[in-house]
């Protein structure tokens, strides 16, 4: 017979309990996941991405409110599901602090081994609870199996559109071009003039006739004269002359810096997975813009970044922290590690400290341009 590998689950960090799987089962084993009865539903995304047969699965859930934190009712309920013929694999990572000693005591009286995963650190580590605390024998392993973006979606039932990427417009030479041309401030006001009306008027356009545009005189439309110049001035040639397609609208106001962000993460960090432009949804009513700029797995470590190449005002930047916080809160769990990168300026550091008021790092125009300041930056993803 196999042995039953245990996990306290939650909604907000489903990781921990899946990666714990995923190292310790082999096949004969079965699994016991314990839940608040709120909880409960989270399980069953988790089960269907490890692709076991449900009759492997087991649950123990609390489903009064005294149940789940008073301490004896704990203990009685899943004491009461217990075999002491068999053999636990118990992972005291998940649930509250409360929870967790509470599985911990019961489980003492069974044959079990006890873990804790350490997700940040991609670590595991093999304890043994008794009255010696200076023999040395906590075992510490890292966690080999390596998260892929769809999993790690997945497992938070969340679905996405990886299947059908968002095509990259410029290639790391052509974002690197536009990066410089804006850092170094090597554009005039007739240039960024030609992104605003594009941007105002023209962003989201299936195309536009560059001819047609810089000589209109059509009443839905607002002319560019200049466009020809200033695509020629950027180093910007179309895919098909004389067109600017969706996509390349998209990246002439603003597009061009997530594309720099993605080249940028891939060439220093080369994460096990990165996309970018991916939309994601879940079973709530969240409102806002589901869409990550750029996301990409390290270590089994998720990050999301909002990239902005301008932010207006401090309300506007005050919109983008709540975005990326709702994000993180309702849809993509605790383990996410969230980003804001943009060409603000922030020499008295109050936007970034209003982004780390709600758990996310702010990369400013000074962090990005400075090589050793982005170093820095990009050395604390990597762990």
């Amino acid at each position: 017979m196999g042995k039953t590998i245990v996990n306290i689950i939650t909604p907000e960090h489903p990781v921990a309990a899946y990666l714990f799987i995923k190292e310790m089962y082999e096949p004969g084993d079965r699994l016991l996941f314990i839940a608040a009865n709120e909880d409960f539903g989270c399980i069953t995304p988790l089960v269907g991405c490890l692709k076991v047969d449900k009759d492997v699965v087991q649950r123990i859930v609390l489903r009064r409110d005294a149940d789940k934190y008073t301490y004896e009712h704990i203990c009685r309920t899943i004491n009461s599901k217990l075999d002491p013929q068999i053999e636990y694999c118990v992972n005291l990572a998940g649930g509250t602090r409360y929870m967790a000693l509470s599985v911990q005591h019961v489980f003492s009286n069974y044959h079990s081994t006890f873990y804790y995963i350490q997700t940040r650190e991609n670590l595991i580590v093999k304890t043994i609870f008794d009255n010696s605390i200076y023999d040395n024998d906590d075992v510490i392993m890292p966690i080999r199996y390596k998260l892929s973006l769809s999993e790690y979606f997945e497992v938070y039932g969340l679905s996405h559109d990886l299947d059908t990427p968002k095509p990259l417009v410029g290639d790391v030479s052509q974002a690197q071009h536009m990066f410089n041309l804006f850092t170094k401030q090597l554009l005039g006001n007739a240039d960024y003039k030609v992104m605003e009306v594009l941007r105002e008027k023209y962003r989201g356009w299936k195309y536009l006739d560059i001819k047609e545009v810089e000589t209109t005189i059509n009443d839905r439309m607002i002319p560019i004269p200049n466009l020809s110049k200033f695509l020629k001035y950027i180093q910007f040639e179309p895919a098909e002359k004389g067109i600017l397609n969706t996509a390349e609208l998209d990246y002439l106001t603003g597009g061009w810096f997530e594309e720099y962000v993605y080249y940028l993460i891939q060439a220093v960090l080369q994460p096990d997975g990165m996309a970018i432009g991916v939309r994601i949804d879940g079973c709530t009513d969240i409102k806002h813009n589901n869409e990550l700029d750029v996301c990409f797995i390290k270590n089994n470590q998720f990050f999301v970044i909002e990239c902005k190449s301008g932010i207006s005002s401090e309300s506007m930047f005050n919109e983008i922290v709540y975005k990326v916080s709702a994000l993180k809160e309702v849809l993509l769990g605790v383990a996410c590690q969230s980003y804001i990168f943009s060409l603000k300026k922030d020499p008295s550091g109050d936007l970034k400290k209003i982004a780390r008021y709600m758990g996310i790092t702010f990369c400013d125009f000074d962090t990005l341009t400075r090589e050793d300041k982005l170093k820095k930056a990009l050395k604390r993803m990597e762990g």
